[in-house]
């Protein structure tokens, strides 16, 4: 992968085997750490309210998919072994390596809706949600001495901005990458999260809404509904 982190072209290159990806030079010179920060939130925040595809590659070439529809409020999150399906009501993660796939549907409290604990799962399988990392970036806003460093990039033809955060006390990554598209989609992330190492690129995104089977459990899927319990 180029142009994420100066140096580690090889690396990414070996990690990911994704190509697309080109440092832009940032000539913008010192920018003020906590707007810079403000801004990829904030674009992330946007993000929520977007419809589109995303697919994206993984460490060891295992693949994840974001697909979001505006209205009503809807994410689905594909990930390695899982899925995760977020309403503005309703929460439905299912474990695909179960045959048939098993799912458990939950009421979503709103006072808990889009905490990180909630994409837990997802993380621990190598895939950082969009509000996860705004979640990471709100920290960073929070933590004066921690370093922010900005570049932009282009992953899978598609122009995104980056931040670099190091330093980081008492949260989930002392030290990570995060990329965002100027439509508010997280192109990629690399650090530590809770101890498992993350590393993912956007390889294609479409901005529209998504087909209805790609924000719904699998078919044949084994449905356990708690929203009662």
């Amino acid at each position: 992968m180029r142009g994420l982190v100066a140096g580690a072209v090889a690396l990414w290159a070996a990690l990911l085997g994704v190509g697309g990806c080109e440092m832009v030079d940032d000539t913008s010179g010192p920018a003020d750490r906590n707007r810079l920060i403000d801004d990829m939130t904030q674009q992330l925040e946007r993000g929520a309210e977007l419809r589109y595809h995303a697919e994206y590659q993984l460490v060891g070439g295992y693949r994840a998919t974001v697909a979001q529809q505006s209205l009503p409020m809807k994410t689905a999150y594909g990930y390695p072994g899982g899925l995760l399906i977020i309403s503005e009501t309703e929460r439905t993660s299912c474990d695909l390596s179960m045959k048939p796939p098993r799912c458990e549907i939950r009421t979503l409290p709103t006072a808990t809706a889009g905490q990180p604990s909630g994409y837990a799962e997802a993380a621990r399988r190598g895939l950082i949600t969009g509000p996860v990392a705004a979640d990471l970036l709100r920290a960073a806003s929070r933590q004066p001495a921690a370093t922010v460093k900005p570049h932009d990039t282009t992953i899978a033809g598609i122009q995104a901005s980056c931040l670099e955060v190091f330093g980081l006390i008492d949260v989930a990554a002392s030290n990570f990458t995060a990329c965002v598209t100027a439509d508010g989609v997280l192109a990629s992330f690399s650090g530590v999260v809770n101890g498992i190492s993350v590393d993912f690129a956007l390889t294609r995104m479409e901005l529209e809404a998504p087909a209805d089977r790609d924000l719904t459990v699998p078919t044949g899927a084994n449905v356990v509904d708690l929203r009662h319990s």
